[in-house]
């Protein structure tokens, strides 16, 4: 720290009312470096660490107090370093933006030089200059910033796309029946067939959009009661075993000895648990294996639920995306027969699926690999727990 003289440090000052108030302007000044709302360090000519707030420890992620570090002993980009050499050079302000390593953090940078006091240079003139022997550097951390518009621009590339296919199809089956309407009735009644089930797809996307909106800001309603986790999956597996069936999968059940019953909305939670057995369906060759089931985990305060499949797994570089809204897995793993209308999805699916689990105070993973399968879990909080026998 810079050391001043007991003069220099306080000082008696007067109120509007006479009242007398002394100031310690070291305390002062380094509550004002506090309030500031982004990391701000000082530092002297020598690039030495003078004063910081707290903002710039936890920006740093320094183990050890700031004070007499050289500022490129923190910062090891060394453009932002010539950054600070340029305004102490010059003695102007200069500011930057920066993208910090692989991980993307992004960094705008302001160098601000604090005047001292003037210097006299000249005896025979007495010309004074201004001298800046401190300089604050400010840094705004805008990662999530840029992380938010690379989500929304990611967002409009996507619903574009997702929109534009569809509609391109039904524009090019309408031009097609008005030739086939007055010549051929069949083949204009398949048409209409297919438009219907590109509507039916558009409809599905708004809808889920909407639902994923409304979930995200908190504005779906949940129906929190206690729910029977064994039958909440002989529920859906009832519900699923047709569609199975009709792909050649076989839909198996494993529930654990004993039962829970969780604080759920049996609703969404259905369709969460719908959603992993539909997608695991998809991604698995006729003869395979889906599982549905539940256990109580080790300390009996959750209760996890997973769907298993012998599908042909997920490559490890997009496990960590698979959860986020329109990501869709290589699609060549998937059957030559997609489910559903307008195929492959919408790529809401698991975004829905994850904000509602959240949404219950639960976490949803997924482990996999390639060419053997996949595991989706996810668990939720116990109410009661019983020991009875299913």
């Amino acid at each position: 720290m810079v050391k001043r003289s007991s003069k220099q440090q306080s000082e008696v000052v007067r109120l509007a009312d006479h009242t007398p108030v002394t100031i310690n302007y070291q305390h002062f000044f380094q509550q004002l470096l506090e309030a500031a709302p982004w990391p701000v360090i000082i530092i002297d000519r020598a690039l030495s660490v003078c004063f910081y707030n707290q903002l710039a420890v936890q920006l740093l992620q320094s183990p050890s107090p700031l004070s007499h570090m050289k500022l490129d002993q923190l910062i090891q980009d060394q453009a932002i370093i010539q950054l600070v050499q340029e305004s102490i050079w010059i003695g102007k302000v200069c500011r930057g933006e920066y993208v910090q390593g692989f991980a993307g953090r992004a960094w705008k940078v302001s160098v601000s030089p604090l005047e001292h006091e003037p210097q006299v240079i000249n005896q025979s003139q007495q010309k004074d200059v201004h001298y800046y022997a401190y300089f604050a550097v400010a840094i705004e951390d805008l990662t999530e910033l840029r992380r938010m518009e690379r989500v929304r621009r990611d967002f409009i590339a996507n619903i574009s796309h997702e929109l534009r296919t569809p509609l391109a199809s039904v524009r090019l089956l309408a031009e097609t029946l008005e030739e086939a309407i007055d010549t051929d009735r069949d083949k204009a009644q398949m048409f209409l067939e297919k438009i219907e089930t590109e509507v039916m797809h558009l409809t599905g996307l708004v809808t889920e959009l909407l639902e994923l909106s409304r979930i995200e800001s908190g504005l779906l309603p949940m129906v929190i009661e206690p729910v029977e986790a064994g039958q909440l999956v002989r529920e859906v597996m009832a519900r699923m075993l047709p569609q199975a069936q009709r792909h050649r999968v076989a839909l198996h059940t494993e529930i654990h000895q004993g039962h829970s019953l969780v604080g759920a909305d049996s609703k969404q939670i259905a369709r969460v648990l719908v959603n992993l057995i539909h997608n695991a369906i998809k991604f698995t060759p006729s003869g395979g294996v889906v599982t549905i089931g539940t256990r109580l985990q080790p300390g009996g305060r959750a209760q996890s639920f997973f769907v298993q499949d012998t599908g042909v797994g997920i490559h490890p570089e997009e496990l960590s995306r698979i959860f986020e809204r329109f990501y869709k897995a290589d699609r060549a793993r998937s059957k030559s027969d997609f489910i559903g209308p307008g195929g492959g999805g919408s790529g809401l699916g698991l975004s829905i699926a994850r904000h509602v689990v959240e949404a219950h105070g639960g976490r949803i993973n997924a482990e996999s690999t390639p060419g053997k399968g996949s595991t989706f879990t996810f668990t939720l909080p116990v109410t009661i727990r019983s020991e009875t026998s299913l």
